[in-house]
């Protein structure tokens, strides 16, 4: 089985394999963020918003398909993921510790600040605030580590939404 599927990778994956994937897919993050920000700056109207969140979504979901795979999620744990919903189940853990490699948001092993700054600093554009929270958010969840790659995906989301919520940042769903 190839690394990333569900039975051979717990965390231990072949540092190519996640450096050779982590560049192409900040790529992806990078569009997918692009397109979603200038949507909501273009769109006019509601019904503008609302056609590009769904593209938005769409172009995440696609993202997230290899994760999905390998982690054995469902559609609807994809779903979750999209609308920021906490993972309960192992699987769910799992299936976000994979998309966060996927980002370049962990190693599996820790939370990779730079990794989380780059789609940040996309995410938040040239509002110098923001990106000057986003750097707090990043040095306060810069020690999350965990040897359990689908604990940690948990443990960097609890830090980094506290740190958001902290400062008053929310992102647009």
């Amino acid at each position: 089985m190839a690394c990333g599927s569900r039975p051979q990778c717990t965390g231990n994956c072949p540092t190519g394999w996640a450096a050779g994937t982590a560049k192409m897919n900040r790529l992806q993050v990078a569009l997918f963020l692009t397109v979603f920000v200038l949507a909501h700056v273009q769109a006019d109207e509601a019904s503008d918003k609302e056609q590009a969140k769904e593209q938005a979504k769409q172009m995440l979901r696609s993202m997230a398909q290899k994760c999905k795979e390998a982690e054995g999620a469902s559609d609807d744990d994809v779903e979750a993921m999209i609308d920021d919903v906490m993972p309960e189940s192992q699987v769910q853990k799992c299936f976000h510790s994979c998309v966060q490699q996927q980002f370049g948001v962990s190693d599996g092993q820790k939370f990779l600040q730079q990794g989380f700054l780059e789609i940040m600093m996309m995410a938040v554009g040239n509002d110098e605030q923001q990106q000057g929270h986003a750097k707090e958010v990043a040095e306060e969840c810069d020690g999350v580590a965990n040897e359990d790659r689908c604990q940690l995906a948990v443990d960097i989301m609890t830090c980094v939404k506290q740190g958001m919520e902290k400062r008053g940042m929310k992102v647009d769903r």
